[in-house]
């Protein structure tokens, strides 16, 4: 009889184990199924999250670095300022798309109001001291590299000429709500002030010394691409600070940001004379914030080893990559315990099944030797035990493949919102040129357990692969197994 049918008679007739070897593995194929569930599904928000942040990169002071240092070394510290003919150096390489180099500074108004959040409009706060409202962020790139980059995009008007950046003509981007509740448009006129306030040692306040005014004309409006409103968080009257912080920026070229500075540096030393013998001649420089976009996310690595050398001590490149790690800590941490539970799950699948394939193969003993003293091949013997096992085990694998996917879902939805909400109650802010709205609602919003073709196949492979392993080790009784001695 060929060894085929006979390995679907022996399926039949023995029900019984059969049944066993196929709960042995359903069982263990829903802990091989749920791990890779949860590995494709992080492998996905890892993908879908990074192309959202973005390829750009920076060059700023490296923070960490610097906090280990002890007292002395801190004493002894001089922090280099980047040079801009290094920005312009880095912005030409073969990795970089398109680069800006920006200054910023904030001013008030007498005559505009800033925007605070929805139904805050109408209420006054009522301080002392500088005036500083508004953000103007000064621009080298043109077309504004947050709007091509979709931190927010135009919506009325135009964008700077090249002219204009190079020139510090007095012409500003907005933004719409910004334009609205000052009732603006294009080709209007607003006026911003700059003040120079010094400290009254006497009575422990600011004093106004000297100011003027800022007048630019609105050449075009942006709007953020996406702004995250919270229903519970404005009835507790919080509002996203850092919306209405960009809501509030009014870009203009670096030579107007520039000038005000220094005229508000200039106008302060001749009040502050300590300070002004300790700049001496020194000529008042301007610090810019580099912000490179590059071609491809996988030019990341390259362009960060080629920059690096490059680099003062104690800067470091950034990439917007980077916040991945920080954002996606509940997803990593599944992926993390998946990886060990596939692990452990394809190790106690060999072990088990193969010890349960070698005791269902000693009680077969004498059948086995029968087909031996008949002439059988050892090789058609032992296939037929492997498709014995193999037939059992695509319906084992079938049937865990959609439990093991439910149970991914369910055990990781209850571990990511715990380690969302520890991950939350530590969480630390702080600021980088690379700031971006991408969360972690957004990382456990694209994490998705589903039955798509990759994991299918995976599931199939590693699965059918570990129990074909697992049938093979105890196979070796069958080779060593002498008719003669059986039959007698």
């Amino acid at each position: 009889m060929n060894f085929f049918k006979r390995a679907i008679l022996s399926i039949t007739r023995k029900k019984g184990k059969s049944i066993i070897l196929l709960a042995v593995i359903f069982i263990l194929g829903n802990l091989i199924s749920g791990a890779i569930s949860i590995q494709q599904a992080t492998g996905n928000v890892e993908t879908t999250i990074k192309e959202k942040l973005g390829t750009a990169a920076t060059v700023e002071l490296d923070y960490e670095a610097i906090e280990k240092m002890d007292e002395s070394e801190m004493m002894e510290l001089e922090i280099e300022e980047l040079d801009l003919e290094l920005i312009k150096q880095i912005g030409e390489l073969s990795y970089v798309k398109y680069y800006d180099f920006s200054t910023s500074t904030y001013l008030g108004s007498e005559t505009i109001k800033s925007y605070q959040g929805e139904g805050m409009e109408e209420e006054e706060v009522m301080y002392e001291g500088p005036s500083m409202d508004f953000m103007l962020k000064g621009i080298n790139h043109a077309p504004i590299i947050d709007l091509e980059e979709e931190k927010g995009k135009l919506v009325d008007g135009r964008v700077f000429t090249p002219e204009e950046v190079e020139n510090g003509a007095p012409v500003a981007v907005i933004s719409k709500k910004l334009a609205e509740l000052n009732n603006l448009h294009v080709g209007d006129n607003f006026t911003l002030i700059n003040e120079v306030y010094s400290f009254d040692e006497s009575n422990g306040e600011d004093k106004l010394v000297t100011s003027r005014d800022l007048v630019l004309e609105v050449i075009g409006l942006f709007e953020p691409k996406a702004v995250k409103n919270d229903a519970e968080e404005s009835e507790e009257g919080m509002y996203d600070f850092m919306d209405i912080e960009y809501q509030n920026t009014i870009y203009v070229a670096n030579e107007v940001v520039s000038s005000e500075m220094r005229y508000n540096m200039e106008e302060y030393m001749k009040v502050d004379e300590e300070m002004a013998a300790a700049m001496g001649e020194e000529e008042i420089t301007d610090y810019y914030t580099p912000l490179f976009v590059l071609n491809k996310p996988e030019d990341t690595e390259a362009f960060e080893e080629e920059v690096q050398p490059l680099l003062p001590q104690y800067y470091k490149v950034t990439n917007a990559s980077d916040q991945y790690d920080s954002i996606a800590a509940p997803v990593e941490s599944m992926s993390k315990l998946s990886g060990y539970v596939l692990l452990v799950a394809v190790i106690a699948t060999i072990l088990i099944i193969g010890l349960v394939v070698l005791l269902f193969l000693r009680d077969r003993k004498r059948e086995l030797g029968i087909y031996l003293s008949l002439g059988e091949r050892r090789s058609r013997v032992v296939g037929q035990i492997v498709i014995e096992v193999m037939i059992v085990a695509v319906i084992g694998i079938s049937l865990s493949l959609f439990s093991g996917n439910l149970l991914a879902q369910s055990v990781s939805d209850t571990m990511i919102d715990a380690e969302a909400e520890k991950q939350n109650s530590e969480e630390e802010m702080y600021y980088s040129e690379l700031q971006t709205d991408v969360t972690t609602d957004d990382v456990l919003e694209s994490y998705k357990v589903e039955l798509d073709p990759g994991y299918v196949g995976i599931f199939y492979l590693v699965g059918l692969l570990t129990i074909l392993v697992s049938t093979i080790i105890p196979l070796i009784y069958i080779v060593r197994l002498n008719p003669k001695k059986i039959m007698m």
